[in-house]
């Protein structure tokens, strides 16, 4: 015959649940992940019986997950890590593994959280660094790429907004991968000055001609529905419907010798100026297996 021992105030089936043991670290572990109050509660509030070894084993899973990224930042962020790792075995020695696991764990986290904390909200590497059409550089342009690697290689320890360097792709009606957000804004942007005329001129007569930019947020939202009819606005539209020639031929807003790069001319660029951060590439739309062939081509 056994007889359940429980403390006084708690029912015999409460008492007889297995208290949290010191111990070695994978009994440690294991009593976390099946014998605490964080356990029992993932499994007492799962939906259904089925289900409960499934939210037990994924959230486990995800806390895992998030704490060997923390302890990456950590590792990457600490001068010494063989120091840390001897302040955790006396840490050991002195607390028990399970509470020096515990307090690992919040200062992983607390290294995550300050690393999170630091990535600027914006980044001034959108679009290549450029501010739309009008600013000092135009989005999306060597120009504008050249000068933001050389501001964030001249600024000491970098600029603190700048988290990496992003740009758009899309592929044009003869295959080039071209960098660019959308034709419309390019268009838009470049039609009423006279160094334009031809080449606005010959794409008109193609069906690719964006009217003058609005000045009010109605007459901005009557134009792009306008646009949309006629299969110009939208990121990806228009770019099936010319060459990479006759869109080389555009000076961006009116500005001499400012064009729409091609994807190999902006690596390339990155490269041959010293560009010392990662960089994000948008694929707006790349239509054939050529085209993403040579994207990989050009990335690797």
């Amino acid at each position: 015959m056994f007889t359940v021992h429980g403390k006084p105030g708690r029912a015999a089936d409460e008492a007889s649940a297995p208290e949290i043991v010191e111990g070695g670290l994978f009994q440690s572990v294991g009593n976390l992940c099946f014998r605490s109050t964080y356990s029992d509660y993932l499994w007492k509030t799962s939906v259904s019986a089925p289900y409960r070894v499934i939210r037990v084993a994924a959230m486990t899973l995800i806390s895992l997950l998030l704490l060997a990224r923390s302890w990456r930042l950590f590792v990457r962020s600490s001068p010494d890590v063989a120091m840390v790792l001897a302040a955790m075995s006396i840490a050991s020695w002195q607390f028990g593994t399970f509470r020096t696991i515990a307090l690992l764990t919040l200062a992983l986290l607390l290294t995550l959280a300050k690393q999170l904390a630091s990535t600027p909200d914006v980044n001034s590497g959108h679009r290549a660094g450029g501010k739309g059409y009008e600013g000092e550089h135009i989005e999306n342009t060597l120009e504008a790429l050249r000068a933001l690697i050389k501001t964030d290689n001249e600024t000491p320890n970098g600029l603190k907004r700048l988290a990496y360097v992003e740009f758009d792709v899309h592929e044009t009606g003869d295959g080039e991968l071209m960098v660019l957000h959308d034709l419309h804004s390019v268009l838009a942007a470049s039609q009423q000055f006279e160094i334009n005329k031809d080449i606005l001129a010959e794409l008109a007569r193609a069906g690719l001609q964006p009217e003058a930019p609005a000045t009010s947020i109605l007459a901005k939202l009557v134009q792009k529905a306008g646009a949309a009819g006629r299969g110009l606005y939208g990121d990806t539209a228009g770019l099936q419907s010319l060459t990479a020639p006759q869109l080389k031929r555009v000076h961006i807003s009116g500005r001499q010798g400012v064009h729409v790069p091609t994807l190999e001319e902006f690596l390339r660029c990155c490269s041959e100026e010293g560009l010392q951060r990662s960089v994000a590439v948008e694929v707006k739309s790349i239509a054939t297996d050529a085209g993403r062939a040579r994207f990989v081509q050009l990335l690797t």
